[in-house]
C-alpha cells in the first residue's frame, strides 16, 4: 500500500509540475523580490512585494506575447520557457536519485524531464490565450 501511495503522490507532483510549468519566471522573480525586501526590512510586507513582482512579470510576459514584432515574442517565450525547462531538469533530476543509481540515466532522465517541460511551456504560451491559464 505504501509503494502505491508513493506513486500516487509522485503523479499528482508532476501533474502539478506539468500544469504549473509556465509560472517558473513569475515565481522565481517574486520570491526573489520578497526574498530582497524581506531582507531589506519590509517584514511581512515581503510577501505583497513578492506577489506584486511576480504578477507584473506575468502580465508584462502576457501583454508582450501579444506584440506584432516577432522578435519580442520570441525573446519573451525564451524568458519563459528556459527557466521552465531548467526547473523541469532539476525536479527531475533530484527524484530520479531516489530509484536510480546511474548518474548517467538520471542525466538522461533529467535531461529528457527538462526538454518535456521546456517544450509543453513553449506551446502553452504559444497557444491562443483563451485556453492558457
Amino acid at each position: 500500500m505504501g509503494v502505491v501511495g508513493i506513486l500516487l503522490g509522485l503523479g499528482l507532483f508532476l501533474v502539478l509540475l506539468w500544469n504549473f510549468a509556465i509560472f517558473a519566471l513569475p515565481t522565481f522573480v517574486g520570491f526573489s523580490a520578497g526574498w530582497w525586501a524581506l531582507n531589506h526590512g519590509a517584514g511581512i510586507g515581503c510577501v505583497v512585494v513578492g506577489l506584486v513582482a511576480g504578477g507584473a512579470v506575468f502580465l508584462a510576459g502576457r501583454i508582450a506575447l501579444m506584440s506584432r514584432s516577432a522578435t519580442l515574442r520570441l525573446l519573451v517565450l525564451a524568458l519563459f520557457t528556459l527557466p521552465a525547462a531548467y526547473t523541469g531538469y532539476n525536479i527531475v533530476l533530484q527524484l530520479s536519485g531516489a530509484g536510480i543509481p546511474s548518474n548517467i540515466w538520471r542525466q538522461i532522465f533529467a535531461i529528457t524531464g527538462g526538454l518535456a517541460v521546456g517544450c509543453t511551456t513553449w506551446v502553452r504560451l504559444t497557444a491562443p490565450m483563451e485556453s492558457v491559464s
